[in-house]
């Protein structure tokens, strides 16, 4: 009997530790997922909303991967297609060097080394064109838009402002997101906006632009009417 009460209690002990080191595993997996920061440090996403465009960069890496770079004057921001995180700078003998949770980024002018853990090393071309629209994604822009002749773009984010910067920047509208009015049949979407002294109406419709001083094509084409002028140009959903 005292066997069998000494077997019991040798498997309790075993159970309860077992429970224990199951539970541990548990939470330092739990732990582990919101470590994005540098060396294993939490880190919170920042407010991106300020971004502008001379802090963001975007690569193209052997047809395999793109992501961008939003850089700070004390540490990086990695935005791949899987996941964010913070990278901090370390000496190098030439560019711009950042690791951090394995990851390596090092920048040398219109290219890049980009290592992910346990993966090897590419070799990256930056693409100028997508800077702009990286930036406004990153700020919260829903839909971008630009045109030529004078030159104008235009930002909405649907749950807070539509903004117009028009006339090469020297003229500036932001409104509240208005309602927009879906046409099925034409495959356009309207927004008519007002401020205090201006009007504004974006009517976006689903063909195909090409932007006559890049040459770069969108899947919408885009009108923009101020005050009663007329712009026309191209955009296209972030």
């Amino acid at each position: 009997m005292k066997l069998f009460f000494r077997h019991n209690y040798i498997y309790l002990i075993l159970f309860i530790s077992l429970t224990f080191m199951v539970l541990g595993c548990k939470q330092q997996v739990k732990q582990d997922s919101k470590e994005i920061g540098n060396g294993g440090e939490l880190a919170e996403l920042p407010d991106f909303k300020s971004i502008e465009t001379e802090q963001v960069f975007v690569y193209n890496c052997a047809d395999s991967l793109q992501f961008t770079a939003h850089v700070t004057s004390d540490s990086t921001w990695l935005f791949l297609s899987d996941t964010t995180l913070k990278v901090m700078p370390v000496k190098a003998g030439s560019g711009a060097r950042y690791e951090g949770n394995s990851y390596l980024y090092w920048s040398k002018g219109s290219e890049a080394v980009f290592q992910k853990p346990k993966g090897s090393f590419m070799t990256c071309q930056s693409v100028p064109k997508e800077r702009a629209w990286a930036a406004a994604k990153l700020r919260g822009v829903d839909f971008r838009a630009l045109g030529q002749e004078p030159g104008w773009f235009l930002e909405l984010q649907k749950e807070n402002q539509l903004k117009y910067v028009g006339n090469y920047g020297e003229d500036t509208l932001i409104v509240e997101s208005p309602e927009p009015e879906a046409d099925s049949q034409d495959k356009r979407t309207v927004y008519r906006a007002e401020s205090a002294q201006q009007t504004l109406e974006l009517v976006i419709e689903d063909t195909p632009c090409t932007d006559i001083m890049s040459g770069f094509d969108f899947p919408q084409t885009v009108r923009v009417t101020v005050d009663g002028e007329t712009y026309r140009g191209c955009g296209r959903y972030l």
